[in-house]
């Protein structure tokens, strides 16, 4: 009788009988490889290894690693970053706290913003999310146009900040170190020596929050027009 998922093929020892592996179970086991050691130990060989099974089983349900990065972006949308119950309460709330989500799930899987930042995905948690971006806008009174170009300086805000948190962020205290030793010393430099101990005390934190107030003020005035 051939091998069906009722009766799958006879594995070899240790290895997952054939055809009983689903696409599900390979994007649960490359969520938890990439949430620990980051998209570049995710490969088609180190998932056959986790999950027990042979390269050519996972290549039944994933054509490359291209697409196993493609579905792994889609889940992360679809299960991570958009928060229960966005859809209620204030657009400004709304927003800010998508945005915290979106930061925060992000950040939690090593090298994606990196991926984001040079490759699309439109699978369908990431459109989910477009469209929720694009509801909070529009409650908050802008138009089409208005909600399309700032859907796009949202996503840029977002990704920019988180991408400058974890490549090099020109706020961070390691960056700006020299300066703030110059600060400190400095009596040439009366004004920047007053804001060295206020500079030191900033977080990217700060930066992300203050930007999101001026996105949110951008937003209010547009929509007065």
């Amino acid at each position: 009788m051939a091998p069906s998922a009722e009766h799958p093929k006879p594995a070899p020892a240790g290895r997952r009988a054939w055809g009983s592996l689903s696409q599900a179970q390979i994007v649960a086991a490359a969520l938890e490889i990439a949430r620990k050691e980051g998209l570049e130990a995710l490969t088609i060989r180190r998932l056959a290894t986790d999950l027990g099974a042979s390269r050519m089983a996972i290549y039944r349900h994933v054509a490359d690693k291209d697409a196993l990065v493609d579905l792994v972006m889609n889940a992360i949308a679809e299960q991570d970053v958009v928060p229960p119950g966005i859809g209620e309460g204030p657009w400004e709330r709304r927003l800010r706290v998508l945005a915290e989500a979106m930061r925060q799930q992000l950040a939690a899987y090593p090298g994606m913003v990196e991926v984001l930042m040079t490759r699309a995905n439109h699978g369908p948690g990431a459109l989910n999310l477009v469209e929720t971006i694009l509801a909070i806008l529009a409650d908050a009174g802008l138009g089409e146009r208005q909600a399309a170009r700032h859907y796009l300086i949202f996503i840029d805000l977002v990704l920019g900040r988180l991408h400058r948190e974890l490549y090099g962020d020109p706020v961070d205290r390691h960056r700006t170190a020299s300066l703030l030793a110059l600060a400190e010393g400095t009596v040439e430099y009366p004004r920047l020596h007053a804001a060295e101990r206020h500079l030191r005390a900033v977080s990217a934190a700060e930066v992300f929050e203050a930007e999101l107030d001026m996105l949110v003020e951008a937003i209010k005035a547009a929509a007065k027009v």
